[in-house]
């Protein structure tokens, strides 16, 4: 199992294509031996078993900011779940010792504005509230 985190929405920033890492693990013959977990994206042309989009995010503390080497994690396709076997008490531990985000080179501009606003993979990743807060929608003026 690989865990590449820190590639979503906020983190990476922008959801990087984890093509490269799939492709690299396919070309080595490992595509259908090595598992990859990330809480970035993934296109079309992705082979081997992955998941992709975890959340809540790495920079947002979601569990995948929480792993370590030798967790042993389990993935359920058939059911749809991905657990890992460590207990509540264990995973709360951890997140009170998380030690924040990762620094990026991002310090302003565009990039830094969207880590800032970006919302969840599965709301969008829109860096606005969402159709319950819009009081208009432009299309309708």
């Amino acid at each position: 199992m690989i865990v590449i985190r820190n590639e979503g929405p906020a983190g990476g920033p922008g959801m990087r294509e984890m093509l490269s890492t799939t492709a690299a693990l396919s070309g080595q013959g490992m595509g259908k031996k090595v598992a990859l977990i990330t809480d970035g994206r993934f296109s079309g042309a992705t082979r081997g078993f992955c998941v992709g989009h975890v959340g809540p995010e790495a920079a947002h503390c979601g569990p995948i900011a929480l792993l370590q080497n030798g967790d042993m994690i389990t993935i359920d396709a058939i059911k749809g779940d991905i657990n890992v076997a460590l207990s509540d008490d264990e995973l709360a531990e951890r997140k009170a010792n998380w030690k924040g985000p990762r620094e990026t080179i991002y310090a302003s501009g565009a990039l830094w504005k969207y880590a800032q606003l970006v919302g969840a993979t599965y709301k969008g990743a829109v860096t606005h509230p969402g159709a319950e807060a819009e009081r208009h929608v432009y299309m309708d003026i």
